[in-house]
């Protein structure tokens, strides 16, 4: 299964209707939207700075139903601050993922020794000796997402499971696939004209899309099995 497979499988207008759903107006809490993540890019947004993680941005990644630990928050707001700054500083904020032209060009925004990269083992911390202070590959990539969201996808288990990423790089897996072809970004650009959402990144877009299907999948099957 590869990501134009998953989004081949589900239907122009049932993408449509899955982002149309989780942008929907929520009935049971007025002026908000059906799903909290809905709320990932806007919350806060304006009063945050593209060169620092703050607060906001942590209470932001709540709204995708993962929780930054208190050790892992104080890390990155206080002790480890100026360094996630210094390096969000060379991760250019305008870049996309779908931009990128070359493996030369990919290594060095996302190979090994890019600011990316550091970043996210920060986020990790994948150095040795280092104690885990509770941040996974889950949540590192939506605090990232939040400050990169045109160039780093979200890596999340409904969505790995549709695409059938595994144990693969999925910074390079995307990558590789958006530049297949512009099927990919033609099914986003199509979705957020739909919703509304001009400002969306492609791949939060088709995150929403393939989330909600899995989800739907993941529904069907847990019914059928009661």
């Amino acid at each position: 299964m590869t990501i134009h497979d998953a989004l081949r499988q589900i239907s122009r207008e049932a993408g449509k209707n899955f982002a149309k759903e989780y942008f929907k107006e929520s009935e049971s809490f007025p002026g908000s939207k059906n799903y909290t993540g809905a709320h990932f890019e806007s919350i806060g947004h304006t009063a945050t700075p593209d060169d620092q993680v703050t607060a906001t941005d942590l209470l932001a990644v709540q709204t995708l139903s993962v929780k930054v630990p208190a050790r892992a928050a104080i890390g990155i707001l206080e002790t480890s601050a100026s360094e996630v700054s210094n390096l969000l500083n060379r991760i250019d904020p305008d870049l996309h993922l779908e931009s990128i032209e070359s493996e030369k060009d990919f290594d060095v925004h996302l190979g090994e020794q890019s600011p990316a990269l550091e970043l996210w083992r920060l986020l990790c911390r994948t150095g040795p000796g280092l104690k885990k202070w509770g941040v996974g590959p889950t949540i590192a990539s939506k605090i990232m997402a939040r400050k990169r969201p045109h160039l780093i996808p979200i890596e999340d288990s409904v969505v790995n499971r549709e695409i059938g990423l595994g144990s693969q790089n999925s910074w390079l897996v995307w990558w590789e696939e958006l530049r297949q072809d512009d099927y990919l970004v033609e099914r986003a650009t199509e979705v957020r004209e739909h919703v509304g959402h001009s400002k969306l990144s492609t791949l939060r877009t088709l995150d929403i899309v393939l989330w909600k299907s899995g989800e739907q999948i993941e529904a069907s099957a847990k019914n059928n099995s009661e």
